[in-house]
């Protein structure tokens, strides 16, 4: 992605779910959302994109707030060891 695409996407997270592609693998990233316990939840997961069925969690993170969600989603290195920022520039927003 393209500086102005990450911050686009960093965005549409925080606000949603969008889709992200990446050394072939596809991943659903649903922002914080509100839930009953009062908590933010934030969810990364490795999906099938024929079925978009979740094939594996990569980071559920809970949050008294969205702020401290995003930060996680952008700091955490789960992405292989590495940060979302480490990741970007070969990363590729798509639409499911």
């Amino acid at each position: 992605m393209t500086n102005t695409e990450t911050v686009d996407f960093i965005d549409c997270v925080s606000h949603g779910e969008c889709y992200v592609q990446l050394h072939g693998k596809v991943y659903m990233c649903d922002g914080p959302s509100r839930y009953p316990d009062g908590r933010h939840h934030l969810c990364v997961m490795e999906i099938d994109p024929a079925s978009c069925m979740g094939i594996r969690d990569m980071l559920l993170y809970a949050s008294s707030g969205r702020d401290d969600c995003m930060k996680h989603f952008i700091e955490d290195k789960y992405w292989d060891g590495k940060s979302f920022w480490e990741v970007a520039p070969d990363m590729e927003w798509i639409d499911l």
